[in-house]
């Protein structure tokens, strides 16, 4: 799907975006069965990392970032740029971009390849995620395609998607799914601070909220010893 560039495309409000500001990403793939999840592949470039914003895809012939840099004269704020370049071992973006982006709003990019001026980056705390740092410039002659799906770390991610990271990693919500996964994860987050599970002493709970019953899961499963351990006789 190279040479497409698709300027209207539907983003999340303003809002929404700031409500799931403070929501772990660990909370948010819970509301969602677990799913939404990238590959843990793509990384956070620092530590204390937060970002939420509205993805603006960019399909990437590999090791070229030509569209990358149509793509951030597109940026609105909340944007977050998402690249997919090939998983090619090229810094397909680095500081001077991530300031650029920034000036327009945006709030972060994720890649599926290399971000480079690592250090930058850090000192300017502009939230990058990806699979790897490299010093190597990229080309700009093939034209990819912006605002098409595109897929990173096992997911394929629509323009306008929620992407959400943290030092956890990143998590993507689909558009149509945002409102229901919202409340679902508000709803976990608030019980699990309102119960302080790990002082209590309780089992952590599954996805859908409800306590674990380990014996009915290891039922069947394992069998259990009490007389003493054999291993040091």
């Amino acid at each position: 799907m190279y040479g497409h560039i698709y300027h209207n495309i539907e983003r999340p409000s303003a809002d929404l975006l700031a409500a799931f500001q403070g929501l772990p990403t660990s909370t948010l793939s819970d509301a969602m069965g677990r799913h939404g999840a990238m590959s843990s592949i793509i990384r956070p470039l620092y530590e204390g990392i937060s970002m939420v914003g509205s993805a603006l895809t960019v399909l990437c012939f590999p090791g070229d970032n030509i569209m990358t840099h149509r793509a951030m004269g597109m940026v609105q704020p909340g944007d977050v740029l998402v690249i997919d370049d090939g998983d090619y071992d090229t810094g397909c973006f680095g500081h001077r971009s991530a300031m650029l982006v920034r000036s327009r709003g945006g709030v972060g990019a994720v890649m599926s390849g290399s971000t480079r001026d690592a250090q930058d980056l850090r000192r300017d705390r502009f939230p990058v995620f990806s699979r790897s740092i490299s010093p190597r410039a990229p080309q700009k002659n093939t034209p990819g395609s912006i605002n098409v799906p595109v897929q990173l770390g096992g997911l394929v991610i629509y323009p306008g998607d929620i992407v959400v990271g943290d030092d956890d990693g990143v998590v993507v919500i689909p558009l149509p799914m945002a409102e229901e996964t919202l409340e679902k994860a508000r709803q976990r987050d608030r019980e699990e601070r309102e119960r302080a599970l790990v002082e209590a002493g309780e089992l952590p709970r599954d996805p859908g909220g409800k306590t674990m019953d380990l014996a009915e899961l290891l039922k069947g499963k394992v069998t259990e010893h009490h007389e003493p351990a054999p291993w040091r006789r």
